[in-house]
């Protein structure tokens, strides 16, 4: 088969690798989309790649082509999407069914093999049947979207709150609409007017520059120094503050941020990844059914489409900082 193959820092190809082989309890994926996560940028670019050669992709849609012996053969035919982790299952979170919190987990595009490439070979444990109304794009967001949904979600009363959301990739702008539709009225910090008429027809009205205001709930999810800064600056007292964005290095906390904490008593809360089939509660079912509903304005957010072998190119288009871009996704051929 073909795949996306990042070969060594910087040197990323689309060649010939073999099929993967299908084991007990596994299905063999038709890969129809694929999206390109921020992750995948320090992979190619940084240093973050846990082996060479590595095939990226974590956020991925497509067709179940082929079952192993013991997984019922009903399944072929049907649309999927996957979750990406791979759980121990021994550990004590996995035995509680937190399997975000898993001790010794695997990952597809990271620690294995992930979803840039024509087929896949994925635990039955791990999919989630789509309907065949849901875009294959959309449907590869469905990832992002349970991060999403996940931080919207650990907040403890959306409606008639004010939030402000610092960062404007996917997550931030699904954690948007998705406060909205909660009730909660929200407000971005934006700097790139270009980025402002991408937020503004998806219904957002109320964008602030720099850290000025007060807000009953901050959302954080762009990882940088600045925007962290921002986000403990701009809290209530009493308020929230739910830390999403992933740092790229260390961080510093001003003595006078802290003594914020502190004296006005803020919560603040750590999202990680999303909750799957755990007995209580599974984000992956809410996400599913956040695309199926409001498929026309997620598919705004796939502002670029490129096709597998465009690998190379699609990187360095949506790394220029002149790119106005929200989410990429690779297509499969048909």
């Amino acid at each position: 088969m073909k795949a996306c193959v990042l070969e060594n820092k910087d040197v990323i190809t689309y060649k010939n690798i073999n099929t993967p082989e299908i084991h007990s309890g596994e299905v063999l994926i038709k890969v129809k989309a694929c999206g390109i996560c921020s992750s995948d940028f320090n992979r190619v670019y940084g240093d973050s790649a846990y082996f060479y050669p590595l095939v990226l992709g974590h956020e991925f849609s497509g067709e179940i082509i082929k079952c192993a012996e013991d997984v019922d053969s009903s399944y072929i035919g049907k649309h999927v999407t996957v979750f990406p982790l791979l759980p121990c299952k021994e550990c004590e979170f996995c035995k509680k069914k937190q399997y975000a919190q898993c001790k010794n987990y695997k990952y597809f595009g990271s620690r294995n093999n992930g979803a840039m490439a024509e087929y896949i070979a994925v635990p039955l444990w791990n999919i989630k049947v789509l309907s065949n109304s849901l875009d294959f794009a959309v449907a590869a967001l469905t990832e992002p979207t349970a991060v999403s949904y996940h931080a919207i979600h650990k907040i403890s009363d959306c409606n008639k709150k004010s939030i402000c959301i610092s960062g404007t990739g996917i997550i931030g702008i699904l954690c948007g609409i998705m406060a909205i539709n909660k009730g909660a009225d929200v407000t971005f910090i934006l700097r790139s007017n270009r980025k402002q008429a991408i937020l503004s027809k998806l219904g957002f009205k109320h964008f602030i520059a720099d850290a000025v205001g007060e807000y009953d709930i901050v959302l954080e999810c762009a990882g940088t120094q600045e925007s962290i800064t921002n986000c403990l600056n701009l809290v209530k007292a009493k308020g929230e503050v739910i830390l999403v964005g992933n740092p790229a290095g260390d961080l510093t906390l001003e003595k006078k941020l802290y003594w914020k904490l502190l004296r006005a008593e803020i919560t603040v809360k750590g999202i990680w990844n999303s909750e799957f089939k755990n007995a209580e509660f599974d984000d992956w079912d809410g996400a599913i059914e956040f695309l199926n509903n409001n498929q026309t304005i997620v598919k705004q957010l796939i502002t670029h489409k490129f096709k597998f072998e465009e690998c190379a190119n699609a990187f360095e288009c949506l790394k220029k900082s002149e790119t106005l871009k929200v989410k990429g996704v690779f297509i499969g051929e048909e």
